[in-house]
């Protein structure tokens, strides 16, 4: 259980420094001499990383095992969170996001892989849910350093020192994260690339993982803006809604978690993607009851799907290829969450009908693909049997 926990931890912190930059920027850029249309270039520096960090999991979880990746990766993080914090120009903090993205991808994948490996539905789904409290308290403390007069870069500070100390734990423990209890999905065998595993059935995975990021994050990035232009919806409300779409997320996690423990992580996943249409309907119906109640539909619908993907990584794949597909997904999540929320923003800004539209397109994707994997996971239970 402790391990549980400390993973539960390490997924909260990751987020932290995902969120920070929005709500530091104003402050930061004046600092840095920068125009507000620079922040559009650390992510990308961020994203580049992490697919190098992701795609490479898989072959360092088989060199060094979870722990001491984990340890590293920490180390890594908090280097990068230092170089963050005592920045005096932007080309500095702009090599602390590749840090940053290193770290984070390779936490993100490594405890990813582990996670599909050892825990149940359950478990995988509250994982991702401390993300989502992650991303929803580093804002938070950026704006309490910032009022107390501290600055932004205590922020930074504040979650080196929290990276710091789960360094440490991570390398005290790093010797606990290959013993246990029997894994969720049994079998062994893992690190030997994509032994086992085929080429269609990896890259409906990844498709899947990729459509359903593009989905959370489009949705986290546009709704406001498609609610207050496009809805008739009111600032206040429309920014009340976007903040609730988190909570959306963090409780359909919690409780479909729970929900796929008891039924099986395929039915809610086919669950989330029939509601994933029902919020695409909504959206297009529009309008200021339809389209609020769409985005929180948005959240629930989509908030099981891509822990639930994870977890089932080995059985759509094969036991061999699990850690090395899992790291791919993981590469995946991010480019779908950098590719995604910009097409549909082209598409916003072309009309004002664009977001409903492009959401529609992105939840028929998902479904289509979601029924590509039942239909493969059916046909290798039948070849199976005969």
């Amino acid at each position: 259980m402790f391990l549980v926990l400390l993973a539960y931890l390490a997924f909260f912190s990751i987020a932290l420094p995902d969120s920070m930059l929005g709500v530091a920027w104003p402050t930061m850029r004046i600092d840095f001499g920068q125009p507000i249309s620079a922040a559009g270039l650390v992510p990308p520096f961020g994203v580049a990383a992490t697919l190098v960090a992701t795609s490479l999991t898989g072959r360092l979880l088989a060199r060094f095992g979870v722990g001491r990746l984990l340890a590293a990766s920490t180390l890594l993080s908090t280097a990068s969170l230092v170089v963050a914090a005592t920045s005096h120009s932007f080309a500095q903090f702009l090599a602390s996001a590749v840090l940053a993205g290193l770290s984070g991808g390779a936490i993100d994948a490594a405890l990813n892989a582990y996670a599909a490996r050892w825990f149940g539905p359950r478990r995988i789904s509250l994982l991702h849910a401390s993300y989502v409290l992650g991303a929803a308290a580093s804002p938070l403390l950026v704006t309490a350093t910032v009022q107390a007069g501290l600055g932004w870069r205590w922020a930074w500070a504040v979650v080196a020192g929290v990276q710091a100390v789960l360094c440490g734990v991570f390398l005290l423990t790093r010797h606990r994260w290959t013993s246990g209890d029997r894994p969720a999905s049994a079998g062994g065998g893992a690190g030997r690339g994509l032994a086992g595993a085929r080429p269609l059935d990896v890259g409906l995975g990844l498709l899947a993982v990729a459509v359903q990021t593009g989905i959370e994050s489009s949705v986290a990035l546009w709704a406001f803006t498609a609610l207050t232009q496009s809805a008739g919806v009111s600032v206040v409300v429309a920014g009340t809604i976007a903040s609730g779409y988190w909570v959306a997320i963090f409780v359909g996690r919690v409780v479909l978690g729970w929900v796929a423990e008891r039924t099986g992580p395929w039915l809610v996943m086919g669950g989330g993607v029939v509601g994933l249409l029902g919020a695409a309907g909504l959206g297009l119906l529009g309008g200021p009851v339809a389209a609020p109640i769409a985005i929180g539909l948005f959240g629930l619908a989509a908030a099981p799907v891509y822990p639930l993907l994870t977890l089932t990584t080995a059985e759509r794949t094969s036991e061999a290829a699990a850690d090395t597909v899992v790291g791919f997904q993981a590469a995946a999540s991010s480019l779908g969450a950098a590719v995604f929320p910009l097409l549909v923003g082209i598409a916003l800004d072309r009309s004002a009908s664009g977001f409903a539209l492009a959401m529609a397109g992105l939840c028929i994707g998902a479904a289509l693909l979601q029924a590509g994997l039942q239909l493969r996971r059916r046909a290798r239970r039948v070849a199976g049997t005969s």
